[in-house]
């Protein structure tokens, strides 16, 4: 025992609390997010609404992600070629489809994965791939922004209707809240002057400078409008799987394009929250969605749960394909 003791010791002092932490907190906040969701769910009745879904238009839905993930593929490869670099196109695809995969069980780590897969597959340093991949998120920032607008000024007769019901927390009319915000700011860019040489300044400033050099970047690329229309295609692909999954059920059928845009929506922004695959803030978010269109919560929470749960695993096997295709093929020079 008095070895024992010790060798285990020392065992778990090597282990990487950083990364355990990485992994621990997301899944947590996700499985909380849960609990909380589903608390005071009947299970009986989300099963029995759950066995109500048109399993072929949500099959058909899930395609639609399919090729989405594949424009991506296709417009992460144009962003590569435009700093004359060649990859093999099915390698960059295949990263693609297990990027999703890998997200499932560590947040965020599928993007770093894919560039690590690609600089291992065909020699392309890490840091242009970085680069692109960073260009490539600022894209689909600038994708859902007018998405939006478009969900916010289709649903004005909604909100205006219920403006009326709505009252705004007290810390919101504050006026103490907007001069702290504003000397928060002031302060923050006084730091990043004054402090310039400190190192955690010189980070935020190397972000900074690699932001604008993407931009400009991807301002000046070739074969723009193939870039646009890919972004295009992906998002459409996206809001129109998403269409697929909401006309499986009885009890989202019925809501209408504008009120699936702001839902879809909804979702999108919840998957900024660091989570396994969106596990926990993407069903809040849709549960939200929809019962701020009238959907029953039991129903919506059985929407959410069968439409995370399929569209899931689907990723997750496309994923596993992509994988091991990647493994089977030989490294590029």
């Amino acid at each position: 025992m008095s070895i024992i003791l010790p060798t285990f010791a020392v065992c778990i002092s090597q282990i990487n609390m950083k990364k355990i932490l990485k992994i621990a907190i997301p899944l947590a906040l996700g499985l909380l997010i849960l609990f909380l969701l589903y608390r005071k769910t009947d299970f009986r009745a989300l099963w029995s609404d759950i066995q109500t879904a048109n399993w072929l238009l949500l099959s058909v839905g899930v395609t639609f992600c399919l090729i989405a993930n594949l424009m991506r593929g296709l417009r992460w490869e144009l962003l590569i070629r435009s700093l004359d670099y060649h990859p093999r196109r099915a390698n960059i695809l295949y990263a693609i489809m297990g990027n999703y995969a890998i997200n499932f069980a560590i947040p965020r780590a599928g993007e770093i994965w894919r560039c690590s897969i690609i600089y291992q597959k065909d020699k392309i340093p890490l840091t242009k791939l970085v680069e692109t991949l960073l260009i490539d998120r600022i894209s689909d920032v600038f994708m859902m922004a007018p998405i939006i607008v478009i969900a916010i000024l289709l649903n004005i007769p909604v909100f205006s209707q219920h403006l009326h019901e709505f009252q705004a927390p007290d810390f919101l009319t504050s006026w103490q809240l907007y001069v702290g915000l504003v000397i928060a700011a002031l302060i923050g860019v006084s730091a990043l002057i004054l402090f310039k040489d400190n190192w955690f300044v010189r980070k935020i400033n190397t972000v900074i400078s690699t932001m604008r050099k993407d931009v400009k970047i991807l301002l000046l690329m070739p074969h723009k409008t193939v870039f646009m229309l890919y972004s295009i295609g992906i998002w459409s692909c996206y809001i129109i799987s998403f269409c697929f999954a909401c006309s499986a059920f009885a009890f989202t059928a019925h809501i209408g394009f504008a009120a699936i845009l702001f839902v879809f929506v909804m979702g999108s922004i919840s998957m900024m929250i660091p989570s396994n695959g969106g596990l926990g803030p993407w069903q809040a978010a849709t549960v939200f969605g929809l019962v701020a269109f009238a959907v029953n919560q039991e129903q919506a929470i059985a929407f959410a749960t069968a439409t995370f749960t399929f569209q899931s695993l689907w990723l997750v096997l496309c994923g596993l394909f992509g994988i091991i295709m990647l493994s089977a093929t030989k490294d590029n020079g």
